[in-house]
């Protein structure tokens, strides 16, 4: 008997290790800036956030380098672009629709539910130099397919009179906001606490961007009174910052079926 268990089991161990080696991979992809480059001076900044869907319509239509080009094509020359729901096997393609956007940083997240492979990521791309990045685990969503929500922080130099400006892309917590959206709430605010313990210096830019998967007002009920007053939303999707804010606004990606979101941007003065 004993046996028969050693000798089954060893006729599984190449399958073990392969999904071993599966999960390793899926957790180890990322791509990060690897050239600071020169200082800029900027007279303000064009931040926009953009939970592409997959690179697909509200009901699964176009394809990814269609749709992702046709949102290319709505920029007003933003700096800093923040997307969502990105894929690790359309990295390259990104790379090659938003070629202007030198510098990037990506970090893929996984499912952690127990026999999927289901994988995505955040991706922050700029015209301008990023001094400094790092990523965070927030939480892990409780129910659905567990996906792991990661939050990217980027330093630029941007001169003026803020000198630096601290970005933070988010794609928080959905779980069917069971609870009075018990999971979507703690998933904020543990991404407000990570925010707050960065070492930002007094007049430095500080802006927040991403799905938050809470309405505007959800949010401003987790947000200090006085805390990230400027803003531009669009349903569940958010910019918020502590400058001095010029103008915001949103692309209609949902009704040109882009996505299942519509882009929301923000010209944050410095």
């Amino acid at each position: 008997m004993l046996l028969k268990f050693l000798t089954k089991s060893f006729s599984r161990l190449p399958i073990l290790l392969a999904i071993l080696l599966i999960g390793c991979e899926r957790d180890l992809f990322f791509e990060e800036p690897s050239d600071i480059g020169e200082f800029v001076d900027l007279t303000q900044l064009r931040v926009v956030t953009y939970n592409i869907h997959g690179g697909k319509g509200p009901s699964g239509e176009g394809e990814f380098h269609t749709n992702l080009t046709a949102f290319h094509n709505l920029l007003q020359a933003e700096d800093v672009i923040c997307l969502h729901e990105l894929e690790p096997c359309y990295w390259e393609m990104v790379k090659e629709i938003f070629g202007d956007y030198e510098y990037r940083y990506y970090i893929s997240q996984r499912s952690t539910k127990f026999g999927t492979t289901l994988i995505g990521g955040n991706a922050i791309l700029s015209k301008w130099p990023i001094r400094s990045f790092e990523y965070r685990l927030i939480q892990t969503d409780p129910g659905g397919d567990r996906w792991e929500r990661k939050a990217l922080q980027v330093t630029l130099r941007v001169g003026g009179e803020a000198g630096f400006a601290h970005l933070f892309a988010y794609h928080n917590t959905y779980n069917w906001h069971e609870n009075d959206s018990e999971s979507e709430r703690a998933g904020f605010t543990k991404f407000l606490e990570y925010v707050r313990k960065t070492n930002v210096a007094e007049g430095e830019m500080t802006i927040l961007a991403g799905d938050m998967n809470l309405s505007l007002i959800q949010c401003k009920s987790i947000l200090k009174q006085d805390e990230y007053t400027n803003h531009s939303s669009n349903w569940v999707d958010h910019v918020f910052t502590d400058s001095k804010v010029l103008d915001v606004g949103s692309y209609p990606t949902y009704d040109m079926q882009l996505s299942d979101h519509n882009a929301v941007w923000v010209v944050a003065c410095n």
